[in-house]
């Protein structure tokens, strides 16, 4: 099982659920390119790079029927390689990913950019802020994901995503037949999905199963571990039975 996270983090984000899933599953966590340990060349983040990079990955683990978790950004790059491969994956669970690109989403990109370029010391003063319920050592963490992600992580994925506004990007993932745990945050709460697109997605994807979470932000599945877990576990464990039994 993939794990894959958001952008500006790295697979360090998933350690409070992987004891509960090694119960069940192999998890396996990367550093997308550009985050964490992984390398951070010059250029090079669009979707399609990341694509490229977990096909590598897929490869590389002789893997290919996978099961794949995704959060934000990780979960955009599960649909969207599935996309490229339609019924490859065993089961998808994407946890509050955008589902479309523009102006709505410029806000969130500046607020990476400006964190990215502030001190150690800044920003620690920012989540702790924000977060005052996080302990010392995910603060720290935070700040050395956030400033050690490649700039151009932002700068590329913004430029791109304006690009795209006002496209309609359901078309681009509706053939996929794998099946899809979306789950959705509330927007009141800092939820990154655009309230009328969990529902056209499930709408228009027979595959997909929709889970919302009233009052329950972007990190959902950190926010409250149990819910997110009551569903998603279940879920996936459907999907590797599926597999076996093919």
């Amino acid at each position: 099982m993939l794990m894959i996270h958001g952008i500006s983090t790295s697979g360090l984000t998933w350690e409070p659920l992987i004891s509960a899933f090694s119960g069940h599953f192999t998890p396996v966590t990367i550093d997308l390119r550009g985050h964490g340990e992984s390398g951070k060349p010059a250029s090079g983040y669009l979707y399609d790079d990341y694509i490229d990079d977990l096909d590598g990955v897929f490869a590389a683990m002789g893997e290919d029927r996978p099961l794949i978790v995704g959060h934000s950004l990780g979960g955009i790059l599960a649909l969207w390689w599935a996309a490229r491969h339609p019924d490859k994956a065993a089961g998808i669970v994407a946890i509050d990913s955008p589902l479309r690109s523009g102006q709505d989403y410029m806000p969130a990109f500046d607020g990476w950019l400006a964190a990215n370029a502030m001190t150690a010391d800044e920003l620690a003063a920012k989540y702790r802020t924000e977060c005052p319920e996080s302990t010392e050592r995910v603060v720290a963490r935070r700040v050395r994901e956030m400033t050690t992600t490649a700039r151009n992580v932002f700068v590329e994925l913004r430029a791109n995503s304006l690009s795209n506004d006002g496209v309609d990007r359901l078309r681009e993932i509706e053939h996929v037949s794998s099946p899809i745990l979306f789950f959705e945050g509330d927007s009141d709460a800092g939820g990154m999905v655009h309230p009328t697109d969990a529902q056209s997605l499930a709408k228009r994807l027979p595959n997909v199963r929709l889970v919302t979470m009233p009052g329950a932000g972007h990190s959902l599945h950190l926010e409250r571990p149990e819910e997110f877990l009551a569903e998603a576990v279940p879920f996936l464990l459907a999907c590797a039975a599926d597999v076996h039994r093919l």
